[in-house]
């Protein structure tokens, strides 16, 4: 916890008046400077005003500080960022996206001084972000992050009080999933099988009938191909503020092996001895990134090329998704073909089953309107038809309609009038 201690540099009486101007000194805990500030007080004499400015010190050391720092929420959040980072404690991958959702918020309350960050401003800052087109989840990421920073700064006594604990970002809207449908993505499949063994057609295959994430389908080396026709996922390639970089995997449930289809696997398998036979005329050994060239230093398939690749591939052949909307099509697709959740979940990496179906709790259609099959399957009776087959006599016809006669229908009418008119009780 961070102490502040104030030094007295003057303190001198403005002519002709009662008022004194003291200067202060102490060291910024963010910046490490020694900062000068200046206060005003009034007193008749000069005991009085030494009073004053010793009660002053009292009651800026009580309340951290941050009153006289000066600090802005720009030079408070660039100091956490880089704090968290050489803390070690957070991904490289993590720090860049910190540094981009700190530029989202210094975009509006940057030169905002720490100690002036209230509820208000917290709360005006995310309405004119929504007031700007962001969505509710663009919103509430940069909110988490000046929430966790706001606690750091009470817990280094710049501040009191943390005003995020008292502010809620915009509610979150569940966007639908975008999955193929079996038409678009038996077409998508039999499209990536012709630019094989191009990577962009194998990263296809690979995604639309394992799930894996970009990074992780373009961190496969081929030492990760195993014979009994799986794969496993043990590395995938982080964005961080140098470019991408192999990681491990993110929790414990994303290192995992991943049963291949048959085709798929004897493509590989393939591609794999070919790429050993050729860098074995050379004499030499390594282990390449599957989608990735084929030589002892291997360079892997950049997620961003890939990416823009892909998305190329969608334009010109009439596909409307991303490259993860194939892990969502993945997941979909084994749902709605009745695959059992916890299976579907160690296939996609998921930490808990709860995870899996807060996604994927809307399935393809087509398999909700199959599933009434199964409803009529759990009885006996005819759940087809409204005759009964099994009975000895036919069941009587149904009324197609009601009908009256002219004269009961005028009686009716003259009912409804005598009525309205008050003179049926």
């Amino acid at each position: 916890m961070a102490e502040l201690n104030y030094t007295t540099r003057g303190i001198r009486r403005r002519r002709d008046t009662d008022k004194w101007e003291i200067t202060l000194s102490h060291r910024n805990p963010i910046t490490g400077e020694v900062v000068r500030t200046f206060h005003t007080v009034e007193a008749k004499t000069l005991k009085q005003a030494e009073k004053k400015r010793d009660a002053l010190i009292l009651d800026l050391e009580r309340k951290g500080g941050a009153l006289a720092t000066g600090v802005s929420v720009r030079e408070f959040l660039d100091r956490f960022v880089d704090y968290k980072e050489e803390s070690g404690t957070i991904e490289p991958s993590t720090v860049r996206s910190y540094r981009g959702e700190s530029r989202l918020i210094c975009k509006y309350i940057g030169n905002v001084k720490l100690v002036d960050v209230s509820i208000a401003v917290v709360n005006d800052w995310m309405a004119a972000m929504t007031k700007d087109g962001y969505a509710p989840k663009s919103v509430a990421k940069p909110f988490r992050l000046l929430k966790q920073a706001m606690k750091w700064a009470v817990a280094q006594d710049l501040l009191t009080k943390n005003p995020c604990d008292f502010c809620k970002p915009p509610k979150r809207v569940k966007t639908p999933i975008n999955a193929l449908n079996r038409e678009d993505r038996t077409r998508m499949i039999q499209l990536a099988r012709k630019a094989q063994p191009q990577p962009l057609g194998i990263a296809i295959e690979i995604a639309l009938t394992t799930g894996m994430r970009r990074g992780e389908v373009c961190a496969l080396r081929w030492s990760d191909l195993n014979d009994d026709c799986t794969i496993t996922v043990s590395h995938a390639l982080g964005n961080g503020p140098g470019g991408f970089y192999l990681k491990e995997p993110k929790t414990t449930s994303s290192a995992r092996t991943i049963p291949l289809t048959k085709r798929l696997f004897e493509v590989l398998k393939a591609m794999r001895t070919d790429s050993r036979r050729v860098l074995g005329e050379f004499g030499l050994s390594a282990d390449p990134f599957i989608l990735g060239t084929q030589e002892p230093e291997s360079h892997p398939y950049n997620p961003s090329i890939l990416g823009k690749e892909f998305a190329a591939f969608c334009k010109m052949n009439g596909f409307d998704c991303t490259f993860h909307d194939l892990r969502h099509t993945f997941a979909t697709m084994m749902i709605g073909a009745g695959t059992d959740v916890r299976t579907v979940a160690s296939y996609l990496g998921h930490a808990s089953v709860s995870m899996t179906l807060d996604i994927y709790a809307d399935v393809d259609p087509d398999a909700k309107k199959a599933a009434v099959d199964k409803v009529q399957d759990c009885f006996d009776a005819d759940m087809t038809s409204i005759f009964d087959d099994s009975a000895e006599e036919p069941a009587p016809a149904l009324p197609s309609a009601l009908s009256f006669t002219e004269e009961q229908l005028e009686a009716m009418l003259a009912l409804v009038r005598k009525q309205k008119e008050g003179c049926v009780a």
